[in-house]
């Protein structure tokens, strides 16, 4: 599909060009500083870092919006588009914004009473004696509750000089439970001390059991693996997760180096920094959908449901939300995906060798972008331009830019903070192979999460079906009288069943589709397929709507089939695994929602469906009135 530019323009683009070069540069040179950082660590190179960061959120920020002005300007038919990308962007982003920080990783308390006296509340006890001008004061952490931080002395309401609580409960060593800390300060001369206070911050996203930072599922894994990284730690296989050396060796490095780049500028123990990149790849994961499906389909209603779809999608929305794997490979895969069938090519790099570096990325991210690497290669095999040959040529570099990009990037990660355990990358590989191999739970089949409404294993074969959500993070309120129940917070695991159900309609409907076609032409291959004197590739014989069904086919066959057979190997699986399928399930949908036959009324009202649902598990519904929040209950 070609789209037309029209007259005119106020945004050269040269400018955009220059903009977007500049955050490339900037990118690069923030890459290199960070390797400085992993081996001469220090507050200067970090510093740096933090400012490079910065910078480069500002050159990609004024990227995007010369972009977007620059198409608006020269792309005037296509304006109505524009806008529904960016609203949904931009919608998906305030919604990230305004849960990104929930639950922080610190709260705030305050205790307060008479010198000599002892109180506190549920969280930490305070005994305190004078004799004299000497004021001693104890603090404990009590048993079972959270570990504490930035303790502050307030006598008579202002903070008491002189003296300090020794040891010093901090966020990097934070007073655990059941433990204490004491200090000593001097009552000035004539002051009549009747009210002591102390301020404390309970740590509300740290696991007290392995000392470690994280909140949201496996943030307990990834957080301190990325403050480790951040400081430039050596990476030692086998430690526990409060050990400097812990870096999660189970998985590749990329994703939780960028879940360390964004603690350089926003703080270590600060849960925005956690997760801020996530949340910016998910979000603009979201126009790459919408690009993919238009490009493909040449349909823009088809490409607005897909990215619409994949935003209300509840278990995106919340591997989105925190400091977890999945997501940044996702935003690669889809990068690679776009890459390649919007024809990015510049110098002499066509776009085959652009899918090959973002999908080494995404195995980088993540180990399990093997699976949409497999449906890529396929895809170009089947749909890919020109004939069979030229074909197989696409594949086999894309592959070996892929090979190349994901041995090259582990390996400068092993010689810069694992050769202590990995000397080669090779070794590292083994290592992930035979952890994932060891993951089998030792029952009949394979374990895992629990299905809480029918008993067993949440299994591959539930995950299209019905499963209990799984709650990753859960807090909820008591209203008494009446005993009445509802979740202040809580982020699920678990798809837009209204969504992944249609896997039911779409593929028979896509399957169905291409048996015809190859009947209608009676062709024992796609490469026989003629339209014209002399015959055209398959591909352009192939309609666009047909074309997008065998991407969201081909996709989703390859990102859930592998983990039944997986599953049925004995391997455990995890119900987040089907993340990758989630935006081909979006486009399944899609597809079939734009069918002629489809009525629109009834398009609206599904959406409105697949809103609520989407409504029902979103992490934060605050801005409801309790009776609701108590009729939802999630």
């Amino acid at each position: 599909m070609e789209i037309e530019p029209t007259q005119g323009g106020r945004v050269p683009e040269t400018l955009v060009r220059i903009f977007v070069s500049a955050s490339v540069l900037t990118l690069a040179a923030t890459v290199a500083l960070v390797f400085v950082h992993f081996y001469y660590p220090g507050p200067s190179t970090l510093a740096l870092v933090s400012v490079l960061t910065a910078v480069l959120a500002g050159y990609a920020m004024t990227s995007v919006a010369a972009a977007v002005w620059f198409a608006w300007e020269r792309y005037r038919q296509h304006r109505r588009a524009m806008l529904f990308v960016v609203g949904i962007t931009l919608a998906t982003l305030l919604a990230h914004a305004y849960i990104i920080n929930t639950p922080p990783a610190a709260g705030m308390g305050a205790v307060s009473g008479a010198p000599g006296t002892p109180f506190g509340d549920s969280k930490v006890s305070v005994t305190s004696s004078v004799a004299g001008q000497r004021l001693e004061v104890t603090v404990q952490a009590e048993d079972g509750g959270d570990a504490i931080a930035n303790l502050t002395l307030l006598g008579n309401g202002t903070p008491m000089a002189g003296g300090g609580f020794s040891p010093r409960p901090t966020y990097a060593s934070p007073l655990q439970p059941n433990e204490s800390t004491s200090g000593y300060w001097t009552v000035p001369a004539g002051e009549n001390l009747t009210k002591l206070t102390v301020d404390y911050a309970p740590l509300v996203c740290y696991d007290t059991s392995s000392q470690v930072y994280g909140c949201i599922m496996d943030e307990v894994f990834y957080v301190p693996a990325a403050q480790h990284m951040l400081a430039g730690a050596q990476c030692q296989q086998g430690v526990p997760r409060n050990d400097p050396g812990y870096c999660n060796p189970e998985h590749p490095p990329l994703t939780k180096a960028l879940v360390a780049a964004g603690m350089a500028v926003f703080g270590e123990y600060n849960t925005v920094g956690w997760r801020v990149m996530p949340a910016l790849l998910g979000t603009f994961s979201i126009p790459l959908v919408f690009g993919i499906a238009w490009k493909v389909s040449e349909s823009k209603k088809t490409a607005a449901l897909s990215a619409a779809l994949l935003a209300l999608d509840v278990m995106f929305f919340s591997q989105s939300s925190a400091a977890l794997l999945d997501i940044p490979p996702l935003f690669f895969e889809l990068a690679a995906f776009f890459v390649v069938v919007a024809g990015v090519k510049w110098w002499r790099f066509d776009r085959y060798v652009f899918a090959g570096i973002l999908m080494g990325l995404a195995g980088l991210a993540k180990e399990t972008a093997i699976f949409p690497l497999m449906g890529l290669l396929t895809y170009i095999l089947l749909f890919g331009d020109g004939v069979r040959l030229r074909r197989l040529y696409s594949v086999l570099e894309v592959a070996l830019v892929v090979i190349v990009v994901f041995s090259a990037g582990l390996q400068a990660y092993d010689s810069a903070l694992a050769s202590q355990s990995y000397q080669l990358f090779s070794q590292q590989v083994a290592y992930l192979l035979s952890y994932g191999a060891s993951l089998t739970g030792g029952c009949p089949w394979a374990c895992g999460w629990t299905n809480a409404l029918t008993g067993g294993y949440i299994t591959p074969l539930n995950w299209i079906t019905y499963y209990s959500p799984i709650g990753y993070y859960l807090v909820s309120v008591t209203i008494n009288p009446g005993n009445l129940h509802y979740v202040s917070v809580g982020y699920y695991g678990v798809t837009n069943l209204l969504e992944t159900w249609t896997v039911y309609v779409w593929v028979p409907i896509a399957a169905y589709a291409f048996y015809r076609r190859r009947r209608k032409e009676r062709l024992p291959t796609l490469d026989q397929f003629v339209v014209a004197e002399g015959g055209v590739p398959p591909a352009q014989g192939i309609p666009p709507d047909l074309k997008f069904a065998g991407l969201a086919l081909t996709m989703f066959a390859w990102t859930f089939l592998p983990y039944v057979a997986l599953f049925f190997a004995g391997r455990v699986t995890y119900p987040f695994y089907i993340i990758d399928a989630v935006p081909f399930m979006a486009m399944g949908t899609a597809y079939w929602l734009s069918k002629k036959w489809f009525p629109k009324w009834l398009v609206w009202v599904y959406l409105a469906f697949v809103f609520v649902f989407f409504l029902v598990y979103f992490p934060d519904k605050a801005f409801l009135p309790v009776w609701l929040r108590v009729l939802i209950g999630h």
